[in-house]
């Protein structure tokens, strides 16, 4: 007897069925559900030290500064985001069905002082860059309705510079409410050599991650060759909990399907970098059609796997001309918008 075939959005729905059950603020949602985080976090207590700290104006520790100073103004803003753009999904030469607008939050470069914004809010947010041995000191000051905060991997940095929320051992930088600034203070020490992630650790993880929260940092040593193109790429999702759309999408950069995703371009010769991060609740593989690679145990390979939190770089000197296809090799996710065009010249 044969089976009758499954369509495009049943096999996705199928894919999708094990959604997780998850406690923000001491009570539960679902990925597939809408959640409202502003309620959610009204009833939030304002921890010991960040209520010691307003009270006293702010004042917080800092790591001692061995070289030059990178500094930052980051602000988290609401803004109207549109998850695929153009309508179509560029792959398959079709419309995509149902609504792909909502209120996202984002992180903004701002000009000293906060004094006017460096471009329009994105997700991901701004690169922050540093070499070996410098420092990255980023002022942030939060215009969202809920407490959020920006949290670095792979730098160096002083507890209270961590920007998590520990519950009644959070340091100021751990839950940073409407209107307020911290500034954090990270060490770029060798051991931070490579490409890093921010985002939100706050009390109302990981619903403002999932709203758009997260970036890319990297730590390059100037006395090493750098890549001709260096492109960050980040394998995220945007689930009905925190979008209130009826659909997931499965996305590169904040958008979802070829045509709407970064196309990424590169020329013959060039040494090409993909920085590719994960940050939602599933892993992720990265794929580039036509194209191989070494890892890091010298085994050559065409994909690679990515978890929460993780980053891997590929890195490759570019031969082969045409417009290529990258994408996540779990199917599901494919399907759903987590794809994009690699064009070389």
């Amino acid at each position: 007897m044969s089976l009758p075939p499954i369509g495009r959005r049943a096999f996705v729905a199928e894919a999708a069925g094990g959604l997780l059950l998850c406690t923000l603020a001491g009570k539960e949602f679902r990925l597939d559900e809408p959640a409202d985080v502003e309620k959610l976090a009204s009833d939030l207590p304002v921890p010991p030290k960040v209520a010691a700290a307003r009270a006293s104006g702010g004042a917080e520790a800092v790591l001692a500064q061995s070289g030059g100073t990178n500094e930052y103004w980051i602000q988290a803003e609401q803004v109207k985001w549109d998850i695929v753009p153009k309508g179509r999904d560029e792959m398959m030469g079709k419309q995509v069905k149902g609504k792909t607008k909502f209120k996202a939050y984002a992180y903004r470069a701002y000009a000293p002082d906060f004094s006017e914004p460096l471009g329009p809010a994105k997700v991901p947010g701004p690169l922050l860059e540093a070499n070996v041995g410098e420092t990255i000191t980023v002022h942030f000051r939060n215009k969202t309705p809920t407490p959020v905060t920006m949290h670095p991997h792979g730098v160096m940095y002083s507890v209270d510079m961590d920007g998590a929320y520990k519950g009644k051992y959070t340091d100021p930088g751990g839950f940073v409410e409407k209107g307020d600034e911290v500034t954090y203070v990270w060490e770029a020490i060798p051991e931070a050599k490579g490409a890093w992630i921010y985002h939100d650790h706050g009390p109302m993880d990981p619903l403002p991650l999932y709203k758009g929260l997260l970036g890319p940092m990297i730590i390059r040593d100037p006395g090493e060759p750098q890549p001709d193109r260096d492109f960050f790429v980040a394998f995220h999702s945007f689930q009905p909990a925190a979008t209130g759309l009826n659909q997931p999408f499965y996305c590169v950069n904040g958008r979802a399907y070829a045509g709407n995703t970064p196309s990424f371009k590169a020329a013959v010769g060039d040494d090409v970098a993909f920085h590719v991060y994960a940050l939602d609740d599933y892993f992720h593989t990265f794929h580039i059609h036509g194209h191989r690679w070494a890892d890091s145990s010298g085994r050559i390979v065409d994909n690679v796997t990515t978890g929460p939190g993780d980053l891997v770089t590929v890195r490759f000197t570019e031969d082969n001309p045409g417009r290529w296809f990258y994408h996540c090799h779990v199917f599901s996710h494919l399907h759903q918008g987590m794809n994009g065009w690699y064009i070389v010249d």
